[in-house]
């Protein structure tokens, strides 16, 4: 009898999930173009500078960078400092800061030269500087080609740019290193990422995938941050799907989920304005509007929540609050390079006006819409611009008669907590915080 002992399975290999790269941008005759462009300066020229030396030594063999730049490269660089004092004190020490990760030990200097550059993005992007915040977030990541976290931005600023192949291999990117590492996080936010991506192109179905994945993901993992920002896009897609109570549901969770001095809370807190705006309860929407623009710094986000006020105005009938939205709206639109948010802005704009019975200021906010939704191949809003477009045709030639103003008619339930006062006081209180620190 053979009293060998049983032979051992083999193990089953470990998986080695392929990192798909990053797609860089098609639309540069040469690499830092848009640098240039966006910054029309002695400034964008060393911007340039630094953002092709960053490039050139992530772009070489680790074994060849101790001798990639010459001699008198490191005085060179500091040379141009003179050419960035209208940047400002913190650009310049993350220009510092990316001039030491060239010049130091090639094996450290990769971590050093992301946060060098992820600085850099971040000062472009409060600038508004789109192009150049993306450029940066781009060399971030290619210094550190292993972070989830570096190639996540990427993707985000890409959406942002309406650069939208581009994002979505940043996303899928994120994807495969935040799962090789168990960055749990970054696969849930990469999740959420490429859900909103697909919501933008209109493909609804595919975005609730992608949340409802972002949601499990964060369920599975204890992410409590990841899991409201979930809940919150749910809410975005059941209004979309005109599933009203569905969406009143998620957004309650989101709120519970965010809890009281969340950042994210104001972005909740204006969608559900913006979703009760278009359910005809422009006087709620009009309260938490106005309690969440003093906490909107960002262009883009201000031109949403300006605009939306315009809107809600009109619903009730305000015709001087809306023409003083509509004015600071437009300021907004045309005091700024940067698109983003525009086509959204200037529909809601269009939708105000034909309430009104102001078909010539509704066609000229809802042709522009559909002029930049088009240069953004943002397909929702393209096709909320056209929708009102022919509705005021079809009003200028008595087709139908001009909306009426919304109003307040919205039933509701006595056995539920009044949430749009849960939400101005949590505001309130969030902005008292920050004032008083």
């Amino acid at each position: 009898m053979d009293e060998s002992p049983p032979e051992k399975r083999p193990s089953r290999p470990t998986r080695q999930w392929v990192v798909p790269p990053g797609l860089q941008s098609l639309s540069e005759p040469f690499s830092g173009y848009h640098v240039l462009d966006e910054v029309r300066s002695s400034l964008g020229v060393a911007l340039w500078q630094f953002l092709r030396d960053a490039d050139l030594w992530s772009g070489t063999p680790p074994e060849l960078r101790p001798r990639l730049f010459a001699p008198r490269a490191p005085s060179r660089r500091r040379e141009r400092f003179a050419a960035i004092g209208a940047g400002g004190t913190e650009l310049r020490e993350w220009l510092e800061a990316l001039c030491r990760a060239l010049d130091g030990r090639p094996r450290q200097s990769g971590v050093h030269l992301m946060r060098a550059c992820q600085g850099v993005s971040r000062w472009a992007g409060e600038q508004g500087w789109p192009r150049t915040a993306l450029a940066f977030a781009q060399s971030a990541a290619l210094a550190n080609p292993e972070r989830a976290a570096a190639a996540y931005n990427v993707g985000l600023l890409s959406r942002r740019n309406a650069e939208y192949r581009r994002a979505e291999t940043w996303f899928r990117r994120t994807l495969a290193l935040a799962r090789r590492g168990e960055d749990w996080r970054y696969y849930g936010l990469a999740c959420i990422g490429l859900g909103n991506l697909h919501r933008q192109r209109g493909d609804y179905p595919t975005a609730r995938v992608w949340f409802i994945r972002a949601l499990r993901t964060s369920r599975r993992k204890g992410l409590w941050d990841v899991r409201p920002m979930a809940m919150h896009d749910l809410f975005c897609i059941a209004v979309i799907a005109g599933q009203r109570d569905e969406a009143e549901a998620w957004a309650r969770r989101a709120f519970k989920a965010y809890g009281p001095q969340h950042p994210r809370l104001v972005v909740l807190a204006h969608d559900v304005a913006r979703f009760w705006l278009n359910d005809g309860r422009p006087s709620d929407a009009l309260r938490v509007f106005r309690a969440v623009i003093p906490h909107i710094e960002r262009v883009a986000e201000r031109r949403l929540v300006v605009s939306n006020m315009a809107s809600a105005a009109a619903g009730l009938g305000d015709r001087l609050a809306f023409a003083a939205m509509w004015q600071e709206t437009w300021q907004l639109v045309d005091d700024y390079e940067d698109s983003e948010g525009v086509p959204n802005a200037l529909v809601t704009l269009a939708e105000g006006a034909a309430l009104l019975g102001d078909p010539d200021r509704g066609q000229l906010a809802a042709s522009h819409a559909l002029k930049v939704a088009i240069q953004r191949n943002e397909s929702e809003h393209r096709l909320a611009a056209e929708r009102v477009l022919e509705s005021l045709r079809k009003v200028r030639r008595g087709v139908i008669t001009k909306p009426r103003p919304r109003v307040d008619d919205h039933p509701v339930d006595d056995t539920e907590p009044d949430f749009a006062t849960d939400l101005v006081e949590a505001l309130s209180f969030d902005l008292a915080a920050e004032l008083a620190s």
